[in-house]
């Protein structure tokens, strides 16, 4: 009976360790207010309240990402989840390559919907396994092509990307748009076992500074560029490319055609604005 008793409390708590909403936001004073939040529930096509997905071709693409977006691999699985699903395809383009098959990926934005300067940005989510391509949460708008030698007018802000499959979660500000005048800088943080279960990213976004968190627990800080004191929206995507002589390079590895479909899964995301404390 100690026995059973034992693997059933191991069973329940388990699950309740699957299903909490684990925030670092938690301990933390009343500083933040919520302005923006999806816990995902329902089925079928994310809120379009609150996100947009586009079709987008990245191909062909001589720098960098080279599949596809379809807006049909961003779904709610029914169960309070958004899912980007990364699934080989049939090659769209034959003509301008001889591979048989292509890839398409998952991009979903609060472009128009949702924009803010400075704040807190969160998600729960659960990274993918399969080499190749990558997850990502950022923030972006068109600003961040201003080329001013400066990030103060608009930054891309990726609060986490995961390439390939290792244990680095990825921070990283890009400005000054992304031709020759291009600046940018990063962080990589190793974080065992992150490919495992539900973890928390997190940007607290100052008008001098920013701060990123993984489970919590801080892991870069940075000004680079200058704070960008632009809004910008909230974006979760997948990447991949294609390309064995880029993706070794740069990118997430050269992509197995028989590990995939792959999925990004998203628990919630939150976003909060700054209250200062009255003293």
């Amino acid at each position: 009976m100690k026995r059973l008793l034992a693997s059933l409390f191991l069973v329940l708590f388990v699950g309740a360790c699957e299903t909490q909403t684990f925030s670092a936001l938690d301990e933390k004073s009343p500083e933040w207010r919520l302005v923006f939040q999806d816990e995902f529930s329902g089925r079928g096509r994310p809120d379009p309240d609150k996100w947009i997905s586009k079709e987008y071709n990245r191909r062909p693409n001589d720098d960098g990402p080279d599949g596809w977006w379809d807006p049909t691999n961003a779904y709610l699985n029914g169960s309070g989840k958004l899912v980007l699903k990364t699934s080989v395809i049939k090659n769209r383009n034959p003509d301008e390559d001889s591979d048989p098959y292509d890839y398409a990926s998952a991009m979903v934005s609060t472009e128009g919907k949702f924009e803010q300067a400075f704040g807190r940005y969160e998600v729960r989510a659960k990274l993918p396994h399969s080499p190749g391509w990558w997850s990502a949460f950022w923030l972006f708008s068109q600003s961040v092509h201003h080329v001013d030698g400066s990030g103060r007018d608009g930054t891309e802000v990726d609060i986490m990307e995961t390439f390939g499959w290792n244990d680095k979660v990825h921070h990283a500000l890009h400005w000054d748009g992304y031709g020759e005048q291009h600046q940018w800088s990063a962080f990589s943080a190793v974080r065992p076992g992150i490919r495992r279960g539900w973890h928390t990213f997190t940007l607290e976004w100052f008008p001098d500074e920013y701060i990123f968190y993984v489970d919590g627990q801080e892991t870069w800080r940075s000004s680079a560029g200058g704070v960008s004191q632009n809004p910008l929206w909230v974006k979760l995507s997948g990447e991949i490319s294609s390309r064995e002589d880029m993706a070794n390079k740069w990118w997430a590895n050269t992509p197995d055609p028989d590990r995939f479909p792959d999925k990004f899964v998203i628990d919630w995301v939150r976003v909060y604005e700054h209250v200062p404390s009255a003293e």
